[in-house]
């Protein structure tokens, strides 16, 4: 299946961006924390898909990131917009609105015998694709263990603010 040709790449592009844009009263919803998923089957990571279009994606991602982080209620107590790309897996990508202090700052611990993220210095995804944006950019490499399975991935965050990653 992945070794498929990837047909109306450009439609499919312009209908993921439209679907991204401007998500329903997200800050209106009740939690500890409201996950917004990329709408998407995952056609955007495969192997054939344009490197030019997976860009496209994660600029308007990264956009509508910035979009929300800009418009939290005053009167929302705690709130925190926080972006992720998951690379090279962007249909894992979410955004992350936080409702709750202690859950935000106990988030970003994970470091276990299951899961660690190692934080990446020096590298920059938004400056390797060349998308420009004010937020913040912090990235890890995640590295996910079992029995019998071990997964590997980047995942950026894009926020208005520093991480709690003491």
């Amino acid at each position: 299946m992945w070794n498929k040709k990837v047909r109306g790449q450009r439609r499919k592009l312009k209908a993921l961006l439209k679907a991204i844009e401007h998500p329903t009263a997200p800050f209106e919803r009740e939690g500890q924390c409201i996950e917004l998923s990329v709408p998407s089957t995952p056609w955007i990571e495969m192997p054939k898909t344009y490197g030019k279009v997976k860009t496209e994606f994660c600029r308007k991602w990264i956009e509508e990131t910035a979009i929300l982080a800009d418009s939290i209620p005053e009167d929302a107590g705690f709130c925190k917009v926080v972006g992720s790309i998951v690379y090279p897996q962007l249909w894992n990508s979410t955004i992350l609105i936080f409702r709750d202090e202690e859950y935000y700052n106990s988030f970003w611990k994970r470091d276990d015998a299951y899961q660690i993220w190692t934080p990446i210095e020096g590298k920059s995804f938004i400056r390797e694709r060349n998308i420009k944006t004010d937020l913040n950019e912090f990235g890890f490499d995640e590295v996910l263990k079992d029995e019998d399975f071990e997964f590997h991935c980047r995942i950026w965050f894009y926020t208005k603010d520093d991480l709690p990653l003491n």
